[in-house]
């Protein structure tokens, strides 16, 4: 009974890859994290939701590049009839994974230190700088799932 519980487990992690559902959920998060930074400047309650989501967004990013590089999973970019072409992407993907990491913490600093304040009148420069972050990190990530569907 054990080695048919361990064999389904490993089978189901074969199939699912442990980064792939990580960065699925960041890309789902940073789509609520787009729509919140837009109200920022109507409605300031929405700056603690904001920080709590990136501060998660930002936790997968890092868990993503943890287990990546880590010898728990081989890398997803080796399956299919792409194989190669898929693997010589893979150094550009891992490079403009790096944006959305930066961005995010880049938008987490100003979030903290302008605070509820963020949604005055002078602060709009920083505003427009949370809202392009959001928005460049947001992009990149759709850029690279679908080269990875390469």
């Amino acid at each position: 009974m054990g080695t048919v519980l361990s064999m389904d487990s490993s089978v189901l992690f074969q199939l699912v890859h442990p980064g792939a559902v990580l960065f699925a959920l960041t890309i789902l998060l940073f789509g609520s994290a787009f729509t919140l930074c837009f109200l920022i400047g109507s409605k300031p309650s929405v700056i603690h939701p904001l920080i709590g989501v990136l501060s998660v967004i930002l936790f997968l990013l890092l868990g993503t590049v943890a287990i990546e590089f880590s010898s728990a999973a081989t890398p997803s970019y080796t399956f299919g009839e792409f194989a190669s072409l898929s693997e010589a992407l893979s150094t550009h993907r891992w490079l403009l994974f790096q944006l959305p990491i930066l961005l995010t913490i880049t938008s987490l600093m100003i979030l903290g230190v302008y605070g509820k304040y963020i949604a005055d009148r002078h602060a709009t420069l920083y505003r427009t700088a949370v809202m392009l972050s959001v928005t460049l990190s947001f992009a990149g990530l759709l850029a690279i799932a679908f080269e990875s569907m390469i």
